[in-house]
């Protein structure tokens, strides 16, 4: 039976969870709601039971203070993960909006909530005559979070505005961040799944090995290969030199379809995808046909013809049939790494899409919510023009109020477009860039001279070893992005708690590669961060930058320029960076 979630969260959020899965077309993904009560009562884990359909294989809990009093699933439960939020709003909105909106005193509001207030009010202790008291005790305003699921949400908030007597402000945050947040998770859920399945399996090849270790001990090559066409190869190499023939031929096979090779003459090919059985003789009775097979699944068929003594055949076949569980683990072993490494990326992808829609949400928000605040202001202004009331203090007001505003979108829509270009430049790989002829240390030079006012002589020391007449044929670009990113980040952590500071760049080459050595002398990294520096979005200090810049530098070395990085360093002892890339 096909792996089932089933994703349970409050009442107010079912909605925008049920369009976002059915956005992303999820078909083993089911929402399901649980009451809207902030867990009073709390839930337990027998009303949850009664809301999961019988097909549901795993449970994903998402919610705040309703999910306090949850402690560990039963034992009869389905796997379940509970995944609890700092806010509940966080479903919907970004973190730093909702943090901003509170702080500024409002009452958070979801078309769910509003669609059903005065219950709620209800549930809260208060009737609706008596609410306004209450709310006007402890907010400023009510903030609507538009997710433009219910079309009726307009009429229900003014009803809820006459009962409290608060302004209104409403927020636009479709459901862009459910989506974010949703795909997240369900890509880890089916990443553990298929880590699940993949060690099923590694635990059943290594009983399988257990059982012709003393094969194994004569293949240590084969065992340890991970890449199929290498594995294919070995097999070849060892047929050959266990049977002597005069030819073999091998076929792969994937999902019981045997791959087209054009290498293969008709008739053989023919007969290679008639073979009914898991070994047969050749025409001319001087070789044998051999089926590849894990469990049930073919995974390739092998033809060894006319072998330097066919007298020895029964032989040699019993032979390949002691090797076929090997060959098969060998082949089968490297399509499983395929597919883990496919999944990580997978995982890796959503992520990333995460990441990036976090940090265009935030300036994205600030900039809808100006928009929007400029236009009811414009409003108002044209309003009181057109009715002769209009003051020149209000009139100054308005100006004023649109000065800061405009540089307030100004602000956060230049910040849009850096986190644009940020990604762009991420995406090195594949870029077709022309080459020249340049010199390296003229070149490094260079950018030494335009960081010159980020580098003052006085507080930070740069020391360059490079051979004058060393010239390559690179991308001039690419080494500039290097070089920067290199010493911003000794500047911007390094040397952050640091009057003085030293940076080394040191290049030497040989006939096939040149290498570079980036160290400082700065605070130097601790375990953890040194681990994750080439990770995107990964940063000490979000106040200096997003986490792209050393993503970045790794991506060109090892994607554009087919070269590799490490990073070694110590708390307090600086930073190394040893580059080599081929010539």
């Amino acid at each position: 039976m096909k792996p089932k979630l089933c994703l349970l969260s409050c009442h107010n959020f079912h909605q925008e969870m049920n369009t976002a899965i059915s956005a992303e077309g999820w078909d083993d993904v089911q929402a399901l709601a649980f009451p809207a009560r902030c867990g009073h009562p709390p839930l337990d884990w027998e009303e949850l039971r009664n809301l999961l359909p019988t097909d549901c294989s795993h449970v994903l809990i998402v919610g705040r203070a309703c999910l306090s009093s949850l402690d560990s699933a039963p034992n009869d439960f389905p796997p379940t993960q509970v995944a609890a939020q700092e806010q509940c709003f966080h479903l919907v909105a970004s973190e730093h909006l909702v943090a901003e909106n509170i702080a500024q005193g409002g009452y958070l509001l979801t078309p769910a909530w509003l669609a059903n207030w005065p219950e709620r009010l209800e549930d809260m202790g208060f009737q609706v005559e008596q609410a306004k008291d209450f709310f006007q005790d402890f907010a400023r305003e009510l903030v609507f979070l538009n997710t433009d699921i219910d079309k009726d949400s307009p009429q229900h908030l003014e009803k809820l505005q006459e009962a409290v007597g608060l302004p209104v402000r409403e927020v636009p945050v479709g459901v862009d961040g459910t989506r974010a947040l949703l795909t997240r998770l369900v890509l880890n859920w089916r990443l553990d799944l298929e880590k699940q399945s993949l060690r099923k399996h590694a635990q059943q090849h290594n009983k399988e090995l257990a059982d012709q270790v003393l094969v194994m001990d004569m293949l240590p090559r084969l065992s340890q290969t991970q890449d199929e066409n290498e594995a294919i190869e070995l097999i070849k190499e060892l047929f050959f030199m266990l049977f002597a023939p005069e030819a073999l031929h091998y076929l792969r096979v994937e999902n019981d379809v045997p791959m087209p090779d054009a290498s293969l003459p008709a008739d053989l090919l023919q007969t290679l995808q008639s073979l009914g059985s898991d070994y047969a003789w050749t025409a001319d009775d001087k070789g044998f046909l051999l089926r590849i097979r894990h469990n049930q699944d073919t995974l390739g068929l092998v033809a060894v013809e006319r072998l330097a003594y066919p007298q020895y055949r029964e032989r040699y076949l019993n032979v390949a049939l002691v090797l076929n569980g090997v060959c098969a683990l060998a082949i089968e072993n490297a399509r499983n790494r395929h597919r883990l490494i496919e999944a990580e990326k997978m995982a890796s992808l959503g992520m990333l899409v995460a990441g990036i829609a976090h940090e265009v949400n935030t300036p994205l928000g600030v900039s809808l919510t100006a928009a929007s605040t400029m236009q009811q202001q414009s409003k108002n202004l044209a309003q009181s023009f057109a009715e002769r009331r209009m003051t020149q203090n209000d009139l100054k007001m308005y100006l004023d109020n649109a000065g800061l505003i405009s540089d307030l979108l100004l602000k956060n829509l230049q910040r849009i477009s850096q986190l644009i270009d940020a990604f762009r430049q991420i995406a090195v790989e594949g870029q077709s860039v022309e080459k020249r002829l340049f010199g390296f240390r003229e070149h490094i030079q260079e950018v030494l001279n335009s960081l010159v006012k980020r580098l003052p002589t006085d507080q930070i020391t740069v020391e360059l070893e490079c051979d004058e007449d060393l010239e390559i044929n690179s991308i001039t670009s690419d080494w500039s992005n290097i070089l920067i990113n290199l010493i911003s980040n000794s500047l911007q952590h390094g040397f952050k708690q640091q009057d003085q500071g030293l940076i080394r760049i040191q290049v030497s080459h040989n006939a096939k590669r040149l290498l570079l050595d980036y160290k400082d002398d700065g605070a130097g990294l601790s375990t953890e961060t040194q681990a994750r520096i080439f990770d995107p979005f990964y940063t000490t200090n979000l106040q200096l930058g997003m986490g792209l810049g050393m993503h970045l530098v790794y991506n060109i070395i090892n994607h554009r320029l087919k070269g590799s990085i490490q990073c070694s360093s110590q708390l307090g002892q600086g930073t190394h960076f040893h580059i080599e890339v081929p010539l």
